[in-house]
């Protein structure tokens, strides 16, 4: 059966009579989904374990550790410009007493002090690990 067939088939819940019908349901296409992918788990491991493989894996983590690490240092914070950090130096250097408003200095502030840079940069540092990895793996 085409996994494709088990995600859709455990995604219907239109058939359940009651609350106790759909949990059995749903327990039973779990393990129809389980069995699946323990059947299978002996090929996968084979297939990571080959050198252009673990290659490309070694690639995308290596270049998302980099670009999130620098990309968190940068010094926006939870209380907004770090003191003393690379954005203090840029902010004095490039705006002095005024930062305009909307442009990026002031939204890298904004998503340090709302907590959002961090899965900004998760979501940056993943793109751009994806990106090096798919040009590494069309250059070998």
């Amino acid at each position: 059966m085409p996994l494709t067939n088990l995600i859709v088939a455990s995604a219907d819940f239109t058939n359940a009579t009651s609350f106790a019908a759909g949990l059995h349901s749903f327990a039973v296409e779990r393990n129809v989904v389980f069995g699946y992918l323990s059947s299978h788990w002996a090929s996968l491991i084979a297939w990571l374990t080959q050198p252009h493989v673990l290659l490309l894996i070694t690639v995308w983590w290596i270049t998302f550790t980099v670009v999130i690490t620098l990309f968190l240092c940068l010094g926006f914070g939870p209380v907004g410009v770090v003191p003393g950090s690379l954005a203090a130096g840029f902010q004095a250097w490039m705006y002095g007493a005024f930062t305009p408003a909307g442009g990026i200095f002031a939204t890298m502030t904004m998503l340090g002090m709302l907590g959002m840079l961090v899965p900004a940069a998760a979501g940056g540092g993943a793109v751009i690990a994806t990106i090096i990895t798919w040009a590494m793996w069309f250059v070998r």
